[in-house]
């Protein structure tokens, strides 16, 4: 818990002004959700996030493009009597359609999960990967997303279950 408050805080540190001549932005949130099975405990898992869009962008067409963001984490997340944390950072291609109001989002974030041992669930080790796709709604500086997020060590660890999330956040750009 100590570790995440710690991250939050530089997360927030961090300036605010991103945003130039062009649409460029940053992005704070939080994101929350639930185990979607195939581990043998059932986990309730919270996210604070920090997005940046990178100024790399192709136009697809008039109302849409796909832009590259550099996405950091810090979640808790609880299981029956047992309770962790990760550090995330990595990268999420974003495709935007319908003026911006709705994009669709894939993206990987080497992961660091301090404890990998939760009652009957053991990850293997600190070293992680998340990925994910997603879907999100932005009205005005406002961002509703869901994510099925995957984390796992991708098999450089003998104990390899990955856990499977379904997310849902909100995030507020600035």
């Amino acid at each position: 818990m100590r570790t995440v408050l710690v991250v939050l805080c530089v997360l927030l540190a961090v300036p605010l002004s991103v945003q130039g001549a062009d649409d460029r932005f940053l992005e704070i949130g939080i994101r929350g959700g639930l185990d979607a099975a195939g581990t043998r405990e059932n986990y309730v898992a919270r996210e604070v996030y920090l997005s940046a869009e990178m100024p790399w962008q192709l136009p697809i067409e008039a109302l849409s493009g796909l832009n590259i963001r550099l996405e950091a984490g810090a979640a808790q997340f609880k299981t029956a009597g047992d309770e962790g944390c990760w550090l995330a950072v990595g990268g999420t291609l974003v495709y935007r359609m319908y003026g911006d109001s709705l994009e669709l989002e894939a993206g990987w974030r080497p992961t660091w999960l301090p404890d990998y041992q939760f009652g009957s669930d053991h990850f293997g080790g600190q070293a992680q990967f998340s990925t994910h796709v997603g879907m999100a709604f932005v009205w005005q500086r406002t961002r509703y997303s869901y994510r099925f997020q995957h984390t796992s060590n991708a098999g450089i660890y003998a104990d390899n279950p990955g856990l499977d999330l379904h997310m849902f956040g909100v995030g507020f750009r600035f």
